[in-house]
């Protein structure tokens, strides 16, 4: 039995956490034993959904007492003797691979969620000396990422793979208003995302004579921006900014969803449009162009540019075929290559190669 522990700050609302999520929750039980551990308490509903073979231990990490968390989980690997150590993100990947190889940790890994562009140069300096040595291999949920990171941390190319992203692929299929009037984004309310970008390209529709909603869910620091630039582009009444919603439920509510961020990996809520066949308009950027063909199972357009995202959007509306077609192959797509057993099936096979001491690792 491989005993694997993943690494995260917290489970809170995100994509990445709830890749964590499902990463523990559906490692083949035979093989593996499954650990969680998070730096800070997490949202209950992300612990009610962890099944009860699902080791979960929260460090209660304070800066005030930071070496006494740091204890903790030193003391938590070496005790319960994990194999391998999968830290997720920059500040779970720094103490993690230092207190993991203090824990005589076999395997220790780190997967890249991120451009992180937030990122200063002595983050990437730690990066280069400390994390990339002290680690057996690193992943990135997308090709884009992983060449970012052996361009600003010197990640040698042996060293680091691509895993996309994983959703739920049985799940019902998205409604079929005709023509769509409802536009939804899904994401939090934060600058990679681009909303402005968005509320314009919305008056633009609605100066067409275009009748629409737009409904954005998530929670994030930019809401009170936003909601100043609705109130000045005399949106309110068109545009709803719905705060945290079940992903499920908010899906089922709109008719096109739309993403205009100018910073993404691979998007988790773009997977789970594409798994409910959903017609689908987003920005070309990041891992994006990786995941939905622009013309074959959505629309791509330029990031930061209103208008022609308001023309992108128009395009989708007018043309039911396409709508059909590309709504039909996002879901074929979804199924085939980001659905849980695909997903899992990725990850084992990794886990197993790096106990076997095969630190090099190609799809």
């Amino acid at each position: 039995m491989i005993r694997v522990a993943q690494l995260i700050g917290s489970l809170q609302v995100g994509g990445a956490e709830r890749q964590v999520m499902q990463l523990a929750a559906n490692l083949d039980r035979k093989r593996f034993e499954s650990h969680l551990i998070t730096f800070t308490e997490s949202m209950q509903g992300f612990r009610d959904g962890l099944p009860s073979e699902v080791h979960y231990y929260c460090l209660n990490y304070r800066r005030r007492t930071a070496v006494l968390g740091w204890w903790k989980l030193y003391n938590y690997l070496r005790c319960n003797r994990i194999d391998i150590l999968h830290c997720h993100m920059y500040h779970a990947a720094l103490p993690g691979s230092i207190l993991g190889r203090f824990a005589g940790v076999p395997v220790i890994i780190t997967t890249e969620h991120g451009k992180n562009s937030w990122k200063k140069w002595w983050h990437h300096l730690m990066e280069r000396r400390v994390v990339t040595p002290l680690v057996m291999h690193r992943v990135a949920v997308s090709e884009d990422i992983r060449l970012l990171r052996m361009e600003q941390e010197a990640v040698p190319a042996s060293k680091i793979s691509v895993i996309g992203n994983a959703v739920d692929t049985n799940v019902p299929l998205a409604r079929k208003t005709l023509p769509p009037r409802v536009l939804g984004a899904l994401g939090r309310l934060v600058d990679a995302k681009d909303y402005p970008v968005l509320l314009h390209a919305t008056r633009c529709l609605l100066d067409e004579g275009r009748d629409l909603r737009l409904d954005i869910a998530g929670e994030g620091e930019c809401r009170s921006e936003l909601e100043k630039l609705i109130n000045d582009l005399m949106l309110t009444g068109r545009v709803r900014l719905r705060g945290v919603q079940p992903a499920a439920e908010f899906l089922q509510s709109i008719d096109m969803f739309v993403m205009s961020s100018k910073r993404e990996g691979i998007p988790v809520a773009l997977l789970e449009a594409m798994a409910r066949g959903m017609s689908i308009v987003a920005t070309r950027v990041g891992g994006i162009p990786e995941v939905l063909r622009d013309g074959m199972d959505g629309l791509l357009c330029d990031s930061g540019q209103p208008e022609q995202l308001a023309e992108t959007i128009s395009r989708m509306i007018d043309d039911q075929s396409l709508r059909v077609s590309t709504a039909a192959s996002a879901r074929q797509r979804a199924i085939s290559l980001f659905g849980i057993e695909s997903y899992m099936g990725r990850w084992e096979k990794l886990y197993m190669m790096l106990c076997n001491r095969d630190a090099s690792y190609a799809e």
